[in-house]
């Protein structure tokens, strides 16, 4: 169930940016990766510090949806800005 998780928070960001990026609006693309980053930010903040998160549970979000969510959102850009490259280069 936890790599099925980690599998789904991967793929979503990886499929939706590849698709952003490579129709040209990195603009958008950048602000969800954005979103993402500030999300594990104020996680990972709040696994250390007790301000209303419970530390485990801010550790256990921050590992298990946010890291694999900004890896896909890495890998989707990066797909979608060669292959954005290679349609470029052909037409």
């Amino acid at each position: 169930m936890i790599f099925g998780v980690m599998l789904t928070c991967a793929i979503l960001p990886f499929l939706l940016l590849s698709r952003l990026v490579r129709s040209g609006q990195s603009g958008l693309a950048l602000s969800i990766a954005s979103i993402i980053g500030a999300t594990f930010a104020v996680f990972f903040y709040a696994s250390g510090r007790p301000f209303g998160i419970e530390p485990f549970f801010a550790m256990g979000v921050a590992m298990l949806i946010c890291v694999p969510a900004m890896l896909g959102c890495a890998a989707g850009g990066l797909l979608g800005w060669l292959l954005r490259r290679r349609d470029d280069r052909a037409a």
